[in-house]
């Protein structure tokens, strides 16, 4: 009975050993923990790199870059495109000569402003194009039905606004709050996070002149005031995100 005791214990500290033998043997070889420093650290993902490796072996590109298996990146990307500045000048001027022939006429479109010259991209991601902002002397009736000599103020939750003023002089009220504010129309319907309205309460001043740049955050109201002689400029709208879709307007 003794002898029974005492073999009991030792078959049980065998199998616990032989266990953890048994475990240690198999045990996943522990992967490198950086600390401190990030010199060798990879942000590519390990199924990414190998599909690139496959793909390319001379090149390995981080997150799927190009992979064949994502969407394109920049399905409806524009070529190589070039603006001679001369262009640019003569576009102003034939914009302010079209201008002064419709001063008494609201502006068209979704901003109100007048189109023309060399510039007209148009993808998903952004867009470029020149406009021209007339200055009035008698009120016309703006896209929300105010009686003003301003066109409405602009709000785009979708896009940045990047401005080079191009030709003329003037102010770009931005900021504040649209007074008046509306949602956008077309044929749709209401146009979503798309604002027009005006006046715009509190917002800051600039003082624009050809040459002058501005970018103009998402959901940010601004409101073009031109001097007499109008103003032109380039602008490119960029949208937030990257979408299947167009959000610029």
């Amino acid at each position: 009975m003794q002898s029974r005791k005492i073999i009991i214990p030792v078959i049980a500290v065998v199998a616990a050993f032989g266990g953890y033998v048994a475990g240690y043997a198999t045990k996943p070889n522990p992967q490198q923990v950086s600390s401190g420093h990030i010199d060798n650290f990879s942000f590519v993902p390990n199924a990414a790199a190998q599909e690139n490796k496959q793909e390319n072996k001379a090149e390995v590109m981080p997150f799927g870059y190009n992979s064949p298996r994502q969407p394109a990146l920049a399905p409806d990307a524009p070529p190589v495109t070039y603006w001679n500045i001369d262009d640019i000048k003569k576009a102003h001027a034939e914009m302010a000569e079209k201008a002064a022939k419709m001063v008494a006429q609201a502006g068209s479109g979704s901003s109100q402003s007048i189109g023309g010259g060399p510039v007209h991209i148009q993808t998903r991601n952004f867009s470029m194009f020149m406009l021209y902002r007339m200055h009035r002397e008698q009120p016309v009736l703006s896209l929300t039905r105010v009686n003003s000599v301003w066109d409405d103020a602009e709000m785009h939750a979708g896009a940045y606004d990047f401005y080079v003023i191009t030709g003329g002089t003037g102010e770009m009220i931005v900021g504040g709050k649209i007074a008046n504010r509306q949602n956008l129309m077309d044929k749709d319907g209401p146009v979503p996070g798309e604002y027009r309205g005006q006046p715009i309460i509190g917002g800051q001043t600039f003082k624009v002149k050809a040459g002058d740049w501005l970018l103009i955050p998402p959901d940010t109201p601004h409101q073009p005031k031109p001097d007499a002689g109008g103003f032109s400029y380039f602008i490119m709208k960029i949208n937030v995100g990257i979408y299947p879709w167009s959000l610029v307007r």
